[in-house]
């Protein structure tokens, strides 16, 4: 974490996935490295980028982790959706029934996300249908809210991040690219939901001495956290 961090700025910690299947130069990836480096933002934001592996073990060791590490104020993560058209933000994800092979090959342990102690079902609490409201009366762009996020790696990495903190954590769906949804163009609708997610997110991390950020105990991200690292 970089200790020069001022308090009152707000950590997001954004996720793309690598390759998959047909997809070889994933857009969700490309969209999120735009985010950070092409997008001029109207508020001081810092931006943590991540590149995850699309295999079930990479997202369950790495996202417990990476709340410890950068105990983010926001937490979006993007997949792409083959043969969308509309960017999806979507409500909630699913403990169960995970039955697509991951990159290398391997499938979760009966079919489970998290083992034990979990719902069968998670929710975001921010608000997705008023943001995607406000959203698309400021955007070209289709943008919807999704209930199925496809029981792959998008919604096994949304139902571990929902199952660290509900109150920061959505998934963003993008469609593969074209004329329209062109890098730039997605990553500027996901800076408006990103805005517009920030008006919503609990009060904001807190540094110590050594520029470090204290894990907000009020959330209770600890237990979750070494839950999640115990029976993953």
């Amino acid at each position: 974490m970089d200790s020069l961090v001022s308090s009152n700025v707000p950590v997001v910690l954004i996720t793309g996935f690598g390759p998959f299947r047909s997809v070889l130069n994933n857009p969700s990836w490309e969209v999120a490295k735009a985010l950070k480096a092409y997008l001029e933002w109207q508020r001081p934001i810092h931006i943590i980028l991540e590149e995850m592996h699309v295999t079930y073990d990479d997202v369950s060791t790495r996202i417990p982790d990476y709340w410890l590490k950068y105990n983010p104020t926001l937490v979006i993560h993007i997949g792409v959706a083959v043969g969308t058209n509309e960017i999806q933000i979507e409500r909630c994800a699913c403990n169960i029934d995970y039955c697509y092979q991951d990159n290398d090959g391997c499938l979760p342990e009966d079919g489970r996300c998290v083992k034990k102690d979990a719902p069968p079902m998670l929710t975001t609490l921010l608000p997705v249908d008023d943001i995607c409201a406000k959203v698309q009366r400021r955007t070209n762009m289709p943008v919807s809210v999704s209930n199925d996020a496809g029981r792959f790696l998008c919604e096994f990495i949304y139902y571990q991040s929902l199952f660290i903190d509900r109150k920061r954590t959505i998934f963003i769906h993008i469609p593969e690219l074209d004329e329209n949804n062109t890098i730039e163009n997605l990553a500027k609708t996901i800076q408006l939901i990103i805005y517009e997610l920030l008006h919503y997110v609990d009060p904001l991390p807190i540094l110590n001495q050594d520029g470090n950020y204290f894990i907000n105990s009020n959330l209770q991200k600890n237990s979750y956290i070494y839950e999640m690292k115990n029976f993953n």
